[in-house]
């Protein structure tokens, strides 16, 4: 006999984005793998779903791997098992993707139960990804580490995962890059202060500067990567943007050669232009 391990979805927020089915395979399982136990007993009485018969089973990123035997024993022994995260959809940038593949191979049947999900939530409010789009996970944290990724990114409609408090770093990263066009954050999403943030990088930047709340909770940040130009033009008005976010001419210089991939000697003797009587 062959068990089944289920995929639910659960809800990013608001509790009404539950499915019938997800409540009918919560309340049906032998057990429930989850990421964190506390958040998925809560989401179980917040829904009157009983505790299973086999009890909720940590399965987040560390016991993943260490479980995989077990659970496959159990789905070995024709029990039902149903996977969760703490939030969204099992296996999109949360624990899941190892266990799945494991049962999958082991020959088990493994199937979806689809829900919500952050970043289809917030594509589908943002107006850009109609031509499809690219995911990328959660940007790397650091300015040159997030500026390194993004610059070799290809052109079209590019999604991450980031925190709200970095969004600030996040939209300086992009500012620098004049092959960044349209920007959308989707923050909070489902959620009570669920909020959408749409424009330049540049002038989010500021937004995210002088506004506190901007900063808290959960983001996804969508934009468009378009051809990019590298004419003396396109390099000073960058270098005017690093100068006045208060950088000095050599930090201003580095951080467009950088972001650019262009010669730190070129980029400096255009802001030699700009600024004749300061060399850095």
């Amino acid at each position: 006999m062959s068990g089944t391990l289920w995929v639910v979805a659960t809800p990013i927020g608001n509790l009404e984005d539950i499915t019938q089915r997800a409540i009918r395979v919560l309340a049906s399982a032998h057990r429930i793998l989850c990421e964190d136990t506390r958040r998925t007993r809560s989401l179980l009485e917040a829904l009157q779903i009983p505790l299973p018969p086999g009890g909720l089973v940590r399965c987040d990123a560390h016991a993943e791997r260490e479980r995989i035997e077990e659970i496959l024993g159990w789905l070995g022994a024709d029990e039902t098992l149903a996977l969760v995260s703490d939030a969204g959809t099992p296996g999109v940038n949360d624990p899941g993707e190892k266990l799945v593949a494991e049962a999958a191979a082991a020959g088990h049947r493994v199937i979806p139960v689809p829900g919500a999900s952050a970043l289809i939530t917030a594509i589908s409010a943002s107006g850009l990804g109609g031509g499809g789009f690219h995911f990328g996970g959660f940007l790397p944290k650091g300015n040159e580490a997030a500026r390194t990724l993004v610059a070799a990114l290809g052109q079209g409609v590019h999604a991450f995962f980031v925190p709200a408090r970095d969004l600030h770093e996040v939209m300086d990263t992009l500012a620098l890059l004049p092959a960044i066009g349209q920007v959308v954050v989707g923050r909070e999403l489902t959620k009570l202060h669920e909020t959408f943030y749409r424009g330049a990088a540049l002038d989010l930047r500021e937004r995210f500067a002088t506004d506190p709340e901007a900063l808290l909770g959960e983001a996804v940040v969508i934009f468009e990567v378009l051809p990019a130009p590298t004419d003396d033009a396109v390099v000073e008005d960058l270098l005017r943007a690093q100068l006045t976010q208060g950088k000095s001419p050599k930090a201003a210089v580095e951080a467009v050669a950088g972001a650019l991939g262009l010669p730190k000697r070129r980029v400096y003797q255009l802001m030699l232009v700009l600024r004749p009587t300061r060399e850095g």
